[in-house]
Order: C-alpha cells, then structure tokens, then sequence
C-alpha cells in the first residue's frame, strides 16, 4: 500500500503537469493498465493510450486549461478523494467547473483508477 505522503504527491504533480500540458510526465503518473472515467457516467477509458486521447482532447478544446485544488485531499488506504475547479480559458474568457475526482493507486503510488464527478452543466465564467 501506498505511503499517504506519496499519494499526496502524485496527486500535486497530476494538476500541476496537467495545468503546464505536460502529456508525458501526467501519463507517468497512470499505471499501464489504468481506468479512468472523467466524466462519471460517460465510457471508461483504459491504459496510457486512450487516457492520453483525453489529455489531448481536452487541451485541444481550450486556449488553456488549469486544474486548482480548492480543498484538502482526504486519504483512506489505497484512495483518495479531493475537490478542486478545471479552469479552461476559452475565446479570452475563463471558465470555472468544480470537480470531486476518487481515485486509487498502486504501491508506488501511480493512479489505477480515477472517477470524476462533474457536471458540465454548471461550467461557470470566472469572476473577475
């Protein structure tokens, strides 16, 4: 089982790589044979290939894309869970949606599974 201290920092790297469009170092932080479902309800990807299509898809839809914790991370084994806001900017404009992702790890604290629960409904400008 993971360290709680290493899964905090893989959780740190994954907004902050994300946030800097650093496809290679984020996808180092997925285990091989990971899952991921972003948004909950919506067909599960699986491994670095199809997870990396989601990196691109989504930095290819905003100018950029920032990903902000917004609370503490909460960690019971293997799990963890934490809220933070994808802040895309598009046309010049930021956007806010908040986020709960779950996600679990291996023992060398890389992501095996990740659940994000979001409406993208309630995207939102940011305010000024």
């Amino acid at each position: 089982m993971p360290e709680a201290d290493a899964i905090r920092s893989t959780i740190e790297q994954y907004l902050e790589r994300f946030s800097e469009a650093d496809r290679a170092g984020w996808l180092d932080l997925w285990a091989p044979d990971a899952e991921m479902e972003d948004p909950v309800g919506t067909p599960v990807m699986r491994g670095h290939d199809e997870i990396g299509a989601f990196f691109d898809q989504s930095h290819t839809m905003a100018d950029a894309l920032r990903l902000v914790a917004t609370g503490p991370v909460r960690i019971a084994g293997d799990e963890a869970a934490f809220p933070m806001q994808a802040r895309p900017r598009m046309g010049g404009v930021e956007f806010i949606v908040d986020i709960i992702d779950v996600m679990r790890f291996d023992d060398a604290a890389r992501i095996v599974a990740m659940r994000a629960f979001w409406d993208p409904a309630a995207m939102r400008p940011a305010e000024s």
